[in-house]
């Protein structure tokens, strides 16, 4: 079974803040407030007709850049090797299966309106469009957000996106004869503090 993470989670960490599903926000970098992972949590959920299983990362780096006109920019990427299950003969087929020596992070960009809310703390949701590459896919995601601003400069960010290992270009494994289901949820929970 392939570890196919992602955010997973989140987002994928790049210099430029690259947002090819979102026009580019004009705007002064010095102008933006940027805000980097303080803790991570990403995890995928499989089910076989016996049995159903999780897998964590702990080890996403993200940045989220809150330009002045409140459009949001956020990248994650998380190592494939880092999701454990807490069965090293499952993590390892599943490192296999997702070919995680072949593509060995999983990235997500994502954009989106969220003004930083004048009181404190505050929830918003929110819809940002993003894009998953995963196991060399890359995939264009509408992913509901929920904001939860602790103050101006810190903000949990917490999502669920719902993918297909076939869409992926996954073979899914069998046991018994009988192949994980296809449809995988990865549960993304963000800390970003300035």
């Amino acid at each position: 079974m392939r570890t196919p993470i992602l955010f997973a989670l989140l987002l994928s960490v790049t210099p430029a803040f690259a947002q090819p599903v979102v026009a580019p926000v004009q705007a002064s970098a010095a102008a933006a407030t940027v805000l980097s992972a303080k803790e991570s949590k990403l995890t995928y959920h499989l089910i076989h007709k016996l049995h159903k299983f999780d897998g964590v990362s702990s080890q996403a780096e993200a940045k989220a850049r809150i330009l002045p006109d409140g459009k949001v920019q956020v990248m994650v990427k998380a190592p494939v090797e880092s999701f454990d299950s807490g069965n090293a003969n499952r993590d390892s087929h599943m490192k296999e299966t997702v070919e995680a020596a072949r593509f060995p992070m999983v990235e997500l960009k994502a954009a989106g309106d969220a003004p930083t809310p004048a009181t404190f703390p505050t929830t918003v949701e929110r819809t940002f469009k993003g894009e998953l590459s995963f196991h060399g896919v890359k995939k264009i995601l509408d992913i509901p957000v929920k904001l939860t601003y602790t103050s101006a400069t810190q903000v949990k960010a917490e999502a669920q996106l719902k993918l297909s290992l076939e869409d992926y270009k996954i073979d899914r494994p069998s046991l018994m004869f009988v192949k994980i289901n296809d449809e995988m949820p990865v549960d993304i929970s963000i800390t970003f503090a300035q």
